[in-house]
């Protein structure tokens, strides 16, 4: 069995930018112009482009991947000497700045890690529930335990 997570997409301006070449073909294919179709088809890969992460249960392997529709490169990787899931929880700084007026956002997010012997792959992030349900499902699969370590934390 293979479980399948998307965890992002493109930039927000990358993706305006698609929106706005699928509206300009959009125009164009109505002022019958030829030229709107290959707007049209630029903007495809910019408004489906999605990286994800892919367990196969079975094979005991991990690919973290980059895909347009069904589409999907990435290279499979070993997990079948997992010892454990962690759940932690990170405090993420983010500074932006605008003219001269900054400002910083704190944000918390916990994170899923796969806990190798010689390495740490982290696969997800997100909210706590969400992350809780995904470490649930994915150590339930792979026959491992999960290790929490935010609990008694506020």
């Amino acid at each position: 069995m293979t479980i399948k997570y998307i965890t992002g997409k493109l930039p927000l301006n990358f993706f305006m930018l698609g929106v706005i070449l699928f509206l300009i073909g959009i125009l164009a294919i109505i002022m019958l112009k030829a030229e709107g179709i290959i707007a049209i088809i630029l903007s495809i890969p910019l408004l489906f482009t999605r990286t994800g992460i892919l367990i196969d249960t079975e094979k005991k392997q991990l690919k973290k991947y980059i895909g347009l529709f069904a589409y999907r490169t990435g290279k499979w990787q070993n997990i079948d000497n997992l010892t454990h899931l962690r759940i932690i929880r990170v405090r993420q700084t983010q500074g932006m700045a605008v003219l001269s007026i900054s400002r910083n956002e704190t944000n918390v997010v916990y994170k899923l890690i796969m806990v190798l012997p010689n390495e740490n792959i982290e696969i997800l992030s997100g909210e706590n529930d969400f992350i809780l349900l995904a470490a649930n499902r994915i150590s339930s699969k792979l026959g491992t335990k999960v290790l929490n370590t935010t609990l008694n934390k506020d």
